[in-house]
C-alpha cells in the first residue's frame, strides 16, 4: 500500500512539473514611469524690444486676484473726491502675475467681468471656474484696465512704466485711442494639467506699451510661460 501511494505521489508530481512548463509564469515587468520635466518649469516672459531679447523668470509668479467695479463712471465730483459707480450685479475679477529678476519686472494681468450670481466668495469673488480665464485662444487688450473697466482681455506693465493700457484717472481725458493695440495679438496657445495637477500655460504676443508721457514701445515675439498649481488657483 505504501509502495502503490508514493508512486501516485510520483506521478502527481510528474504531471505537476509538466504543466509548470507548458504554462510558465510570466512576471510583469515593472514600469517606472518617467516624471514629466514640466513638473520642474517655471514661470517666464521673453519679449525683443528694438532688436534685443529681454527675458525674465520666476519660480512662483502669482501675485494677486482682485475685484474691480466694471463699467465704471463718475456719478459726481465733491470737493475734487470722485465718487464713481458702475453695474452693481457684476464684478470685474482680475488676476496678476507678476515675474521678476535682475531688476527687470513684468506683470501679466488676466481681465473678465462675471456676474455676481455666477462667483463664489474666497478672499475676493471669484470665478467658479477658474480656468475659465485660461482658454486657448487668442484675447484683446484691455485698454480702459484700472479706469472704466469695460473691456475683457490681457493687461500687460513692464518695467519704467510702460503698459499696455492707459492712465487709471477720471481727472484727464482717457490716454489711449481705440486703436492703441490695433496690430497687437495675445494667444494662449497651450494649456496643459499635469499629473500633480499643475496648469503649465503658453502664450505668444506682442503689443504696444506706453507711459505717462504717451511715448511708446513695440514688445514684437513675445512668449509667456505661466506654472499654476493647485495653491494658486483657489483664489
Amino acid at each position: 500500500m505504501k509502495s502503490k501511494s508514493l508512486l501516485g505521489v510520483a506521478i502527481a508530481l510528474f504531471f505537476l512539473a509538466a504543466c509548470k512548463k507548458e504554462n510558465p509564469i510570466i512576471e510583469s515587468p515593472i514600469v517606472i514611469e518617467k516624471e514629466d520635466p514640466l513638473e520642474y518649469a517655471h514661470d517666464s516672459i521673453s519679449y525683443s524690444i528694438d532688436g534685443i531679447t529681454h527675458k525674465v523668470s520666476k519660480y512662483s509668479s502669482f501675485y494677486s486676484a482682485e475685484n474691480r467695479q466694471p463699467y465704471s463712471k463718475v456719478d459726481s465730483i465733491v470737493k475734487s473726491t470722485y465718487y464713481i459707480s458702475g453695474i452693481k450685479d457684476s464684478v470685474l475679477y482680475t488676476r496678476k502675475y507678476g515675474i521678476s529678476n535682475n531688476g527687470q519686472n513684468v506683470n501679466v494681468i488676466f481681465i473678465k467681468t462675471y456676474k455676481k450670481a455666477l462667483m463664489l466668495q474666497s478672499l475676493v469673488l471669484r470665478p467658479k471656474d477658474i480656468m475659465d480665464l485660461f482658454t486657448v485662444g487668442t484675447r484683446n487688450y484691455a485698454l480702459d484696465y484700472e479706469r472704466d473697466n469695460i473691456q475683457n482681455g490681457i493687461a500687460i506693465n513692464i518695467s519704467d512704466g510702460f503698459k499696455t493700457y492707459g492712465s487709471d484717472s477720471f481727472r484727464t481725458p482717457p490716454q489711449l485711442n481705440a486703436d492703441a493695440q490695433k496690430n497687437s495679438k495675445f494667444e494662449i496657445t497651450s494649456l496643459k494639467k499635469l499629473k500633480s495637477g499643475t496648469y503649465i500655460l503658453e502664450a505668444k504676443f506682442n503689443a504696444r506699451v506706453y507711459n505717462e508721457k504717451n511715448e511708446s514701445k513695440n514688445l514684437e515675439n513675445g512668449y509667456l510661460r505661466l506654472v499654476m498649481d493647485k495653491y494658486d488657483l483657489i483664489l
